[in-house]
């Protein structure tokens, strides 16, 4: 599975999704629209997890298998630690804002923090749930392999 083809197509796409996401980020410090700098990881993930992975399904290089949900969950930890890391690295302390989301059922109030490691669980959610889609999808074109 690790073959030199394999690796390099991971490593292609990898920073073909970092640039992509740090253009984003550059685009929305440009625009003084640092309240969701966050929202750029998720451009980068759906490039490197939705289309890279489904580039190796096509060539044949990773089975349609349980083999690519783990290729895609260890692709969104490695890229949002990086993301985490590097982001405020470059472009300074973006990630300090806090939403909040409050519910009122019944009286109980309840009050739902929304900062960025909470939002790239949800993205992270959203893309295997894309992975899912696709994964029927070619279990449907290539047949179960």
């Amino acid at each position: 599975m690790f073959d030199s083809k394999f690796s390099r197509v991971l490593i292609v796409n990898f920073v073909t999704a970092s640039i992509i996401t740090f253009v984003a980020c550059y685009f929305l410090k440009t625009f003084n629209m640092t309240d969701v700098m966050h929202i750029a990881n998720i451009f980068g993930l759906y490039f490197l997890v939705i289309f890279g992975v489904d580039i190796l399904i096509e060539s044949g290089d990773l089975k349609n298998n349980r083999d690519r949900f783990l290729l895609v969950i260890a692709l969104i930890v490695v890229f949002d630690l990086i993301f985490l890391i590097f982001t405020p690295l470059i472009f300074g302390n973006v990630f300090s804002i806090n939403d909040y989301l409050t519910f009122i059922v019944n009286g109980a109030r309840f009050d739902l923090i929304l900062n960025t490691p909470i939002y790239l669980i949800i993205f992270a959610a959203i893309m295997l749930i894309f992975n899912y889609l696709l994964y029927r999808k070619d279990k449907k074109l290539y047949g179960s392999e």
